[in-house]
């Protein structure tokens, strides 16, 4: 009988999955001996002991061929297992000890130093794809080590382990070429390390949190693609607490980041966190003249202030950019690549998506704060272009007009003002079109036909207000006496309904009342003929005639001849709306001489 441990460990598979998830380290673990029983000996023998070269049987199915001293499996030999398992190499005493191999049935081997039956040492563990040369401890990786993934060997890892996990320094080399060089903790990335995204071109250098792949967590530096630089703390992989961003071009601003984006700019009494390169940054098109609300600021707080402004400007000027094309496009064909300039009219229907009359201030009041051109006429025309730098300034001087006072402890005012302005207002709410005329769009194809003529009926009615105004307006309470005037009323449009219309986009839609001394400019007016031919022409049923836009655009013709052909419902309103144009409304008004 040999003895030796008193259990038999049988090998197993064990997976040790990488801190990537995508790789499986294929590590085996080696088998132990028990008590072995002989079943048949044959070859040499001294003084009735198996002595010098020979081969033995087990009882269980194991058998060993090689040397032999005194009784015992000592020197070069071969020992194999019943389920195949080899290991060949040098034996102490019936226990493999020294420079041996391991082969395990599915091709998989260690070779390298044994001490008692396991590896200790050094050696190299071969399973599949996945080979691990370096350094063990009683069978598990431990001290340096570099394991590789695949047969390329592109993807590795090399450094420090610790019971068969990455613990200490190391580097990791993903399959993508991304390349991680670091501290790692329970195989992650963990402590002070640095990332380099090589198809990305981005490199991240400080420090990192356990997580499924190792979190940028703690302070950092992160070095985009594009050439801008963010310096600050971190949380998740996302940007976190007190942080620098610096430019390309050099610009740099400081703020307290949340969630990876800036809440707020960190300033001081004499210095903004703009420095400069800001202008470039933005460009020309979105160059803001703000004069108007800078005189009600202090002379010396004007220059940071109008920084501050910029600073917004640029942190939002992605989402300041999509808004303004979205309302470009209302009412437009929708023509590939076309390019359009925010009209007026546009630009009401933004700040009534927003909610913006709703802050203590109608649209009327609103043209009157960020009027540009003496020309009473002007004031409150719906055909008036705006580019993007004059939409942006008129932004920002609404926002004063309707947060000052109660922002008016911030240190910088007006920077304070269009930040709760598109905060709370603007980016919540942009894009949600409301309102008769836009919304749907296709219905626009229709309406706009008869604008023209509508704009021309609504400065009838217009009455001139007394000074220091110059402009022309009316109130809702004077759409009610025009009706009258035009004898519009019936069982269908009453004059309750028609208020009820009036009301539908108010701070209190029920108080009806309430709104019919507020001035409207001609969105509204225009919205409310809209709404109420809807209404005065709602018992009309088909078949209609065919009818065709009159503006003499071939590709809105062909837009909305299709748009028509696939939509009953809106076949069916266009011509209600066509109806109460052509054939009550304007008649009424030709009946009266007004225009």
């Amino acid at each position: 009988m040999i003895q030796g441990s008193s259990n038999l460990v049988r090998y197993s598979k064990l997976c040790h999955p990488d801190c990537d998830g995508q790789h499986d380290d294929g590590l085996h673990e080696v088998p132990l001996f028990f008590v072995l029983t002989y079943q048949r000996y044959e070859g040499d023998t001294r003084e009735g002991m198996f002595h010098g070269r020979g081969t033995a049987k087990f009882k269980g199915g194991h058998s060993y061929t090689g040397m032999f001293s005194l009784g015992a499996m000592h020197g070069q030999g071969v020992f194999t297992w019943a389920d195949k398992v080899t290991y060949e190499g040098e034996f102490v005493r019936n226990m493999p000890m020294g420079q041996g191999k391991y082969t395990w049935p599915d091709g998989s081997t260690y070779e390298g130093d044994v001490w008692y039956g396991v590896r200790h040492g050094n050696g190299i563990h071969k399973s599949g794809n996945v080979t691990y040369k370096g350094q063990w401890n009683h069978s598990r990786r431990h001290g340096k080590g570099t394991v590789y993934y695949n047969q390329e060997e592109t993807s590795w890892y090399k450094g420090n382990w610790v019971l068969n996990e990455r613990v200490g320094w190391g580097v990791r080399c993903y399959p993508s070429g991304n390349i991680y060089f670091g501290e790692w903790k329970q195989n992650l990335r963990y402590g002070e390390g640095t990332m380099r995204w090589l198809s990305l071109g981005q490199l991240y250098v400080g420090n990192w949190h356990d997580g499924v792949q190792g979190y940028r967590h703690g302070p950092g530096i992160f070095y985009y693609a594009g050439g801008a630089i963010y310096e600050g703390g971190w949380q998740d992989n996302k940007k976190h607490g007190k942080g620098k961003v610096t430019l390309k071009d050099g610009y740099e601003f400081e703020g307290q980041f949340l969630n990876d984006k800036m809440v707020s700019p960190i300033m001081t009494a004499n210095q903004a966190p703009v420095l400069h390169g800001m202008a470039e940054s933005l460009g020309p098109d979105m160059t803001v003249n703000i004069d108007c609300a800078l005189e009600k600021i202090p002379n010396r707080n004007q220059a940071v202030e109008h920084k501050q402004v910029r600073f917004l400007l640029l942190r939002y000027k992605t989402e300041l950019r999509s808004i303004y094309r979205f309302y470009c496009r209302l009412g437009q064909p929708q023509i590939p690549g076309g390019a359009f300039l925010l009209s007026r009219m546009q630009l009401w229907r933004l700040l009534k998506d927003c909610y913006v009359h709703h802050r203590c201030a109608s649209l009327a009041q609103l043209d009157l704060y960020i009027r540009d051109n003496p020309d009473p006429a002007e004031v409150h025309s719906p055909f008036t272009p705006i580019m993007l730098s004059r939409f942006l300034s008129c932004l920002v001087i609404i926002a004063y007009h309707i947060y000052h006072k109660e922002l008016e402890s911030s240190n910088y005012i007006l920077a304070e003002c269009f930040s709760k302005l598109l905060t709370d207002d603007i980016f919540p709410n942009a894009k949600n079109v409301k309102g008769f005329l836009f919304k749907p769009p296709e219905r626009t194809i229709v309406a706009v036909d008869f604008l023209t003529k509508s704009w021309k009926v609504y400065q009838a009615y217009c009455k001139v207000n007394k000074p220091p105004r110059d402009d022309s307006t009316m109130t809702n309470r004077h759409i009610l006496w025009m009706y009258q005037d035009l004898d519009l009323y019936d069982s269908d449009l009453t004059i309750s309904r028609v208020m009820e219309i009036l009301s539908a986009e108010t701070l209190d839609p029920s108080n009806m009342s309430a709104c019919m001394e507020i001035e409207i400019v001609f969105l509204e007016f225009y919205e409310v003929l809209l709404g109420c031919g809807e209404v005065k022409c709602q018992q009309m049923t088909g078949p209609y005639p065919k009818i065709g836009p009159s503006r003499s655009s071939s590709a809105l013709a062909r837009q909305w001849q299709q748009t028509l052909a696939q939509d009953r419902e809106l076949d069916a309103w266009s011509h209600k709306i066509h109806h109460f144009f052509k054939q009550i409304f304007f008649p009424a008004v030709d009946l009266l001489h007004l225009l």
